[in-house]
């Protein structure tokens, strides 16, 4: 009995017909074809997850290679690796365009505002005129000659001024008038004025057309104030502390001295004097 033909020899990677050697293996993996692509299956053995394990490894070991070989040959160099690419890739700020510049208006030239009318500025006072003013002084006794106080002396002359007894009385009568104050020890300290003048008492309100008013009743020539024997006699008068004597000056201004303090026994008499 002949044996039949068994055909040709099997090309190279062709399985001989028959049962396939793998099947019914018990880690036999079985792929299925689809429209929606290519899905397979495998036997939950410990062959199965070793093999798949391996493959996730190497897949994974690839990648990170791939990677790497990129980001090295400068491919890759806005993504640093763990780093999302929202947070590491910013897009560059491009500035806007210049904007054509506007052509501005000409300028118009205010117009100069007219001068307004107005009264021409009062010429500054001449030197040899003493501008209304208020100074504080004391007097002192005087031991020797007289001192001589002008109230009413321009502003480059001094107010006060010491003379011997020979120039004093070598003066005309008109001179010795001439300064509102004077002040000597013959035969006690004693304060003359220049005129006549008026007491006010303390507390009232001094002006010029009050002051000049009261100097014209004035009574007052002197008065001494070296010690407490002369006190009863000023207060008599009323030439107390607070009170003021008015009188006009030789030159026609109106003085106001007002007396801060008689310190008898001390020799003093302090003075707040108001020139106007």
């Amino acid at each position: 009995m002949t044996a039949p033909d068994p055909g040709p020899p099997p090309h190279d990677g062709e399985q001989p017909d028959g049962p396939h050697p793998a099947e019914g293996h018990p880690d036999r993996v079985t792929f299925h074809a689809s429209r929606d692509g290519v899905s397979w299956e495998a036997p939950d053995t410990q062959a199965n997850r070793r093999a798949l394990l391996l493959s996730l490894a190497i897949l994974g070991t690839v990648t990170t290679i791939t990677v790497l070989a990129m980001n090295a040959a400068g491919i890759i160099t806005a993504l640093p690796i763990g780093i999302k690419s929202n947070e590491a890739v910013s897009t560059p700020r491009v500035p806007p365009p210049p904007s054509a510049p506007v052509p501005s208006a000409p300028s118009v030239p205010a117009p100069s505002p007219l001068p307004s009318p107005s009264a021409e500025p009062s010429p500054s006072p001449s030197p040899s005129i003493r501008a209304p003013r208020t100074v504080s002084f004391q007097i002192d006794v005087v031991s020797t000659g007289y001192e001589l106080i002008d109230l009413d002396a321009p502003n480059d002359k001094p107010l006060s001024t010491l003379v011997t007894d020979e120039d004093w009385n070598a003066m005309s009568e008109a001179d010795q008038k001439s300064y509102e104050l004077v002040a000597h020890d013959h035969p006690a300290p004693t304060l003359v004025l220049g005129n006549l003048a008026a007491v006010l008492p303390p507390g009232t309100e001094l002006t010029e057309a009050g002051c000049r008013e009261a100097a014209r009743a004035g009574t007052i020539k002197s008065f001494r104030y070296a010690t407490a024997a002369e006190r009863p006699a000023n207060d008599a008068k009323g030439l107390r502390a607070g009170a003021t004597l008015c009188l006009t000056s030789s030159k026609g201004a109106v003085i106001a001295v007002r007396i801060a303090d008689i310190p008898y026994d001390l020799g003093l008499v302090k003075l707040d004097v108001t020139i106007w």
